[in-house]
């Protein structure tokens, strides 16, 4: 990471550091909000969808913004903001306003997430782009690999530190971002109003079938986790599904960081549609393997493939929309890709219902079909604005 600028490097201790202060608090926040409100499992969960879903629209308009104001300071405030949202947290008593709240801090985490994928852009060559958003996505998984343990085990001495350590987290990343120099103003072809860049967006028919097909795939590798071990749950007995849970979760973090940065240095621009072919395709044997798997070692094996083809599709996604996007649009363009999160939300519902009206299985078939479409929509984009460019070449 030493041969980056100064921007670069900071940035990536931010994308550490900031992810590292969401994970510490995310195996606690539902036990949390649950003692807290005394709320249901099924009350927190429909709490926290609401602020994610909020927080993903909000992205859209966060994704303007960018295109307009100065990027360093809009992270500056998204890192502002988380700290206050955690340290709030702590005091929370009424529902509206712990809503509020986490709306808040997940909006932070969308416009930092958009922001910083629009500073790497600007501040990198073309052909350097691919491996720094792998580094991102390492770091990323790095964070969300040592986080949560860190939380738990603070939590045990000390419920309410880790929000705390989170908030200090956030507030202290700041001061990376306040030793680089400020980013580049506006640009002068920026949109004049929301407005007109929604028009932008809803006109550019490859962004459409693009981020349509990232949805799709989202909805397979957004919230994996949560439909594992819900599918183990019903399967096995909730100490082998622990067991089996805790093993994959391993694996997967260990091939990311062993992986991923090695990956992402052979993306290239011109061979995305074919490297979104591969890692779906990754992405559709792994859940194969998941419906057969019935060892241990089986769905580490499982996982490991899955594995890869998440670690295609991360910055394969990230890259394809950085190379369509319009240099004075390309925030808007990150935040209207950001509403493939809405297939992580749709996930839990859409394998909860299959989980319990078909046989446990099918719900691995019905996920493979679904990032079999997402990925042809994804290559047909692809393709697509390859023949833009050579359209516009010739």
């Amino acid at each position: 990471m030493a041969t980056y600028s100064l921007v670069i490097r900071r940035l990536m201790v931010c994308s550490l550091t900031i992810v590292m202060s969401r994970a510490m608090t995310s195996p606690l926040l539902t036990l949390f909000l649950s003692t807290k409100l005394g709320l249901d499992q099924q009350d927190v969960g429909l709490l926290m969808g609401i602020a994610v879903f909020l927080a993903t629209l909000l992205g859209l308009y966060g994704g303007y913004i960018i295109d307009r104001l100065e990027k360093r300071k809009l992270l500056i405030l998204a890192m502002l903001s988380s700290s206050i949202g955690f340290a709030l947290l702590t005091f929370a008593q009424n529902l509206y306003l712990t809503t509020l709240t986490l709306v808040i801090t997940e909006t932070a985490s969308a416009l930092f997430l958009i922001g910083s994928k629009a500073i790497i852009s600007e501040n990198l060559p073309i052909g350097q782009r691919a491996k720094v958003f792998s580094l991102r996505y390492t770091l990323t998984n790095i964070g969300y690999a040592t986080g949560p343990m860190l939380g738990v085990v603070i939590a045990g001495q000390l419920p309410l530190a880790p929000f705390l350590i989170a908030s200090a987290i956030a507030f202290g990343s700041i001061f990376l971002m306040i030793g680089i120099p400020p980013t580049a103003a506006r640009h002068e072809d920026a949109p004049r109003s929301f407005f007109d860049t929604l028009t932008t967006l809803k006109g550019d028919r490859t962004l459409i079938q693009f981020t349509g097909g990232s949805l799709l795939s989202t909805i397979v590798h957004g919230r994996y986790t949560l439909y594992l071990s819900q599918f183990l749950l019903v399967t096995h007995t909730s100490h082998q599904a622990l067991k089996i849970l805790s093993a994959v979760l391993a694996c997967n973090a260990i091939t990311v960081i062993a992986m991923q940065y090695q990956i992402g240095r052979f993306l290239k621009r011109e061979q995305l549609p074919y490297w979104i072919c591969m890692g779906t395709a990754l992405f559709a044997i792994g859940l194969l393997g998941f419906s057969v798997a019935g060892t241990t070692l089986a769905w580490c094996a499982a996982m490991f493939v899955f594995t890869l083809g998440e670690m295609i599709i991360y910055p394969a996604e990230y890259l394809f929309v950085d190379t369509i996007a319009p240099e004075h649009l390309r925030g808007s363009y990150l935040g209207a890709q950001n509403l493939a999160a809405f297939g992580g939300a749709m996930s839990p519902v859409i394998c909860g219902y299959l989980l319990i009206n078909t046989p446990a299985p099918t719900m691995f078939y019905v996920l493979a079909g679904l990032t079999a479409i997402g990925g042809t929509l994804c290559f047909m984009a692809g393709r697509h604005a390859r023949l833009s460019s050579a359209d516009v070449t010739l």
